[in-house]
């Protein structure tokens, strides 16, 4: 029982097994399908259009290569695979991919992340004194909550690494900072690494959260600590976050030297792109009550797009309430409070002036976007708070609190049968811009959608004010807690159903089965997406476009804007991409013939069920040329010039004034090179083209791949420059009578990166060892 409260309350022989058993209960009931050989995605997912793609490619060419690709040469020209953000590439669950199909290792991991958070969660609540029923509580309102529970929705697998990792970094401060314990370090390294190997945007505001976590135990005047040793504590926490760093050093470091060359070194399109996706005020309602604003194709809000939930739960929200009260923990609560109060107005972004303030003052800010994603550390907070107004409510006494609870559900469910829930979202709805559609029309579809959600949230806090009110009276008073754990689980369980959709993973069709026999490399040009984002890369066919969101600038600059594309309709820009294919959707408008194409096949359904016509390119693809000359040109003159018909890519090539290059003048523009290259060997990120007849004269290698720092080449064995010609694509300057060019990508960033990560997974095992030794004499 809790030390000094009346009534028992129910404490298992088998605590952390029992409770792990609940955490599990509600992701086993949503992953049921995949029993069934289903895939936790959907169209809409970013599994769906990225993940898998990257996922299934990279380990094939991890088994093809022995080890991780650097380069992916698969979308957007060309691009660094790690550097780039390619998703959660290093995470740990990873490696299922080797042994197993990639849609089933993406299912397992997403499963057993649901039941690590609350967990993780529960384990941070015990260490912090919260009885067994409390922290199943707290553990079961934070993995199902609706941001983290819904996930699966926008296929964010990264995000629930990341968020799963918050409470394993408290509790690892808890032990470091408040008791002084070795273990907490390795604790806390381990999750600042998850982290970063899940989601850099979430380790950001996990860290900020942790750091004021830290201040909040290091300075708790009840425990007061000799200033060295709250120095050494201190110190020894950041020291094991360092750690942390260099663990995930192996994706970090490339990353960070990839972002000056990426569409976000300039920051994500100033202030307005920075607060995209943010929370607007009319989501709020939704924190209490379900469904309030919907998803997807029910949301009525006034942002472009919803795929997920942020429902805290009604009664979570009530006990977080009698959580914030508790007395003896107030320094706690206050410090908490204030923790969840700072990312409540990150999420909010520009709906409050506050983010006007972050932005302008929090370093690397200005480069993300999506603020909205903040929430799941207010969700962490009221899930504590839960957690310990859990342990108030059982402890007896507060009869006035449960029959509060009972009515105030009783008055929502009364509510939402009315329709004032549903008139509310109308009314909201109407008075939004015209620029954004119907939206008054959506929420009068969604009435009973809403009137649901509210009266399912009202139904859920009257059962948990009536199991509490019987608790009190004795009639179940030693299982009142694990009631309330049950109406709180299932209530979220509710909300989570509709975000975890499921889908037959895609597979070959006549078009990849047709494309991938020719002989690599060359292009695929996708019009206009007949197949979902980078859905290619899964069959090794590289294309035009994809779905990243990193790829690199110049590259986007070439084609018109990123997502916007305006150049891509200019045929002759084809010939300098290398497209040997297009797919065309059948039917589409001027998608019936193709000047310089053949058509192969005409109407053939390909993933997601589209016909789509093929066509090939009648006379070979180009994938590299020997240019004769070149000239340096104004950087806004370039793409226009390329863009020009008259422009000739076989006998001029293009520099920007910063290229390291002084080329001759060109009086008159010269013939094409009787010299021809043709590709011997390539893999992702290395290539041999040989030169047949040798230019007589010197000359330029253009090749079809995008530029980046990081490749080296080689002409005849000798070191060689390698250059950005024609805006973004390599170029490397040939003399006369080169027989043979070897490019290789070799980035300093991921040769160091890994090295730094194997270092640190040394001091890690040592730590973990030195801990265990150290903590078994003590216990002898």
């Amino acid at each position: 029982m809790t030390a000094g409260s009346p009534h028992p309350v129910f404490e298992p022989r088998r605590p952390a097994l029992l409770a792990a058993a609940l955490f599990a209960v509600w992701p086993i009931a949503l992953s049921l399908p995949m029993l069934r050989g289903l895939w936790l995605a959907s169209p809409w997912s970013d599994q769906y259009t990225a993940g898998y793609p990257f996922q299934a490619w990279s380990a094939e060419w991890w088994k093809r290569l022995g080890h991780m690709p650097t380069w992916n040469p698969e979308i957007f020209g060309g691009m660094p695979f790690v550097g780039s953000g390619s998703g959660d590439v290093f995470y740990p669950t990873w490696l299922l991919r080797l042994v197993i199909s990639t849609p089933a290792a993406g299912n397992v991991s997403f499963f057993v992340h649901y039941i690590l958070a609350g967990l993780f969660m529960y384990l941070l609540l015990r260490r912090l004194g919260v009885s067994w029923a409390g922290a199943v509580v707290g553990g079961i309102a934070y993995e199902l909550s609706g941001l983290i529970a819904s996930y699966p929705s926008p296929g964010h697998d990264g995000k629930l690494f990341a968020s799963t990792m918050l409470p394993l970094a408290c509790l690892g401060l808890v032990l470091a900072v408040r008791d002084g314990r070795r273990s907490g370090h390795a604790v806390l390294a381990v999750a600042v690494a998850l982290s970063i190997l899940g989601h850099f945007q979430l380790t950001y505001y996990s860290l900020i959260a942790a750091a004021l976590f830290a201040l909040c135990l290091a300075f708790d005047p009840e425990r007061r600590l000799p200033t060295n040793v709250l120095i050494a504590r201190l110190a020894g926490a950041m020291a094991a976050v360092l750690l942390g760093f260099g663990i995930a050093a192996v994706q970090l470091l490339p990353f960070f030297g990839y972002i000056p060359l990426s569409p976000r070194a300039q920051g994500y399109q100033g202030f307005a792109g920075s607060v995209s996706f943010a929370i607007p005020w009319e989501h709020v309602l939704e924190f209490f009550l379900k469904n309030f604003v919907g998803a997807r194709d029910g949301y009525w809000g006034s942002n472009p797009l919803k795929l997920h939930s942020e429902y805290l739960g009604l009664p979570v929200v009530a006990l977080a309430v009698i959580g914030a009260q508790v007395r003896e923990r107030r320094r706690l609560v206050a410090w908490l409070g204030g923790i969840a109060l700072l990312f409540l107005l990150v999420s909010l972004g520009g709906a409050t002036p506050f983010y006007r303030l972050w932005w302008a003052l929090m370093p690397l800010v200005k480069k993300t976007r999506a603020p909205g994603m903040a929430f799941f550390v207010v969700a962490f907070v009221t899930a504590l708070f839960a957690a310990l107004g859990t342990d108030r409510a059982l402890a007896g006494g507060r009869r006035a609190t449960n029959r509060s609870f009972m009515i105030a559900g009783a008055v929502v469910a009364a509510l939402a049968l009315l329709g004032v829930f549903g008139q509310m979202a109308i009314a909201l709805a109407t008075g939004m811009s015209a620029q954004l559609g119907n939206r008054a029309g959506i929420a009068s579809t969604q009435q009973n959608a809403i009137l649901a959600g509210a009266l399912t949230s009202g139904a859920a806090l009257f059962c948990t004010g009536l199991a509490l009110e019987l608790g009190a009276r004795g009639q179940m008073r030693r299982f009142a807690g694990i009631a309330v754990a049950l109406i709180v689980g299932l209530d979220l369980w509710i909300n989570a159903r509709p975000f975890w959709s499921y889908t037959e993973p895609y597979g070959k069709d006549a078009v990849t089965e047709r494309v991938a026999q020719t002989r690599l490399p060359y292009r695929v040009l996708n019009l206009p997406e007949a197949y979902p984002g980078s859905a290619l890369m899964v069959f090794n066919v590289p294309q035009v476009l994809g779905y990243h969101g990193n790829e690199l600038r110049t590259y986007d600059d070439l084609l018109g804007g990123k997502n916007e594309w305006r150049n891509l309709g200019v045929l002759p820009l084809w010939d300098l991409l290398a497209v040997h294919y297009v797919v065309v959707p059948a039917g589409m408008r001027g998608g019936d013939s193709l000047p310089g194409f053949h058509r192969l096949l005409s109407g053939v359904p390909v993933t997601g069920g589209m016909p789509v016509n093929l066509f090939e390119r009648t006379a070979p693809v180009r994938y590299a040329t020997v240019v004769p000359a070149a000239i340096k040109a104004d950087s806004n003159q370039i793409i226009p010039t390329l863009l020009n018909p008259r422009m000739d890519y076989s006998r001029l090539v293009l520099f920007t004034p910063d290229q390291a290059v002084f080329p001759a003048p060109v009086p008159q523009l010269p013939s094409p090179s009787p010299s021809r290259a043709s590709v011997a060997d390539w893999i992702p990120g290395a290539m041999r083209i040989v030169l047949e007849p040798p230019p007589p004269l010197p000359s330029y290698l253009l090749v079809a791949e995008n530029w980046h720092p990081s490749w080296r080449a080689t002409v005849d064995g000798a070191a060689a420059q390698v250059l950005r010609g024609d805006y973004t694509l390599l170029t490397i300057p040939v003399p006369a009578g080169a027989h043979s060019v070897q490019l290789a990508f070799q980035s300093r960033a991921d040769r160091v990166g890994g090295w730094l990560s194997i270092a640190s997974l040394l001091v890690l095992a040592g730590l973990v060892a030195s801990t265990f030794r150290r903590e078994r004499v003590s216990v002898a």
